[in-house]
């Protein structure tokens, strides 16, 4: 079994939560390799120019190093950042007390959003204690026990040769650059039956993302 955990966390000196309180962006953390982040931004409010405003300042701030845009939209920038911290990162705290953060990271209004993985409660307990004592608030949000094994495919084979397809494909792209009639006939099955499959894959994703 393993003890999965929805943590908030804030601090009145980190920078991501310092930026993400005063301006309407949530940032989702997709990879983490050391001092480098990749993520992903989406305007709260104020379209594209919240979006630029977050980037202008997260390269002004001390703790930025580098940050390269390397995809750009009105609705969502991707970014690639070489970040600094005085201490032990956020991050950082949760690998040091054996604990695991199930990307991504969100963050938004100020504060992080972590899934963590525990092996047993009092690991966890530990973990929560160390990251009271290094940043200004921690809340959590949810606690359940899971199988070792985490959770199985929210897909089925067929919903994910479907969903698959149609992201590939553009389907969910903005406009959309192809019908579903076509995904049907790539697949060889009819329209209704593709939008079905869709329909009941984006229901599966949408009900695993609420749950965290």
């Amino acid at each position: 079994m393993v003890v999965q955990s929805v943590l908030e966390v804030s601090s009145e000196h980190y920078y991501s939560c310092e930026l993400t309180q005063r301006i309407p962006i949530r940032v989702s953390i997709v990879a983490i390799n050391g001092d480098t982040g990749l993520g992903i931004l989406e305007p709260l409010e104020g379209g594209e120019a919240s979006l630029q405003r977050y980037v202008r300042e997260l390269r002004e701030s001390s703790s930025t190093l580098r940050v390269d845009i390397t995809h750009r939209s009105p609705d969502a920038y991707w970014t690639h950042v070489v970040h600094r911290t005085d201490g032990p990162s956020i991050y950082d705290t949760v690998l040091q007390s054996g604990c695991m953060t199930f990307l991504p990271i969100i963050v938004e209004r100020g504060v992080q959003k972590h899934t963590i993985l525990a092996p047993t409660r009092e690991v966890l307990s530990d973990l929560l204690h160390l990251l009271r004592e290094r940043f200004s608030s921690v809340h959590v949000r949810r606690m359940r026990a899971s199988p070792i094994g985490l959770s199985p495919d929210i897909l089925t084979s067929k919903q994910k040769e479907a969903f698959t397809l149609a992201f590939e494909s553009g389907y969910y792209s903005t406009p959309r650059k192809c019908s579903v009639e076509e995904l049907a006939s790539t697949i060889g099955i009819k329209r209704v039956a593709m939008q079905e499959r869709l329909r009941r894959a984006e229901y599966r994703i949408l009900s695993r993302y609420l749950e965290t």
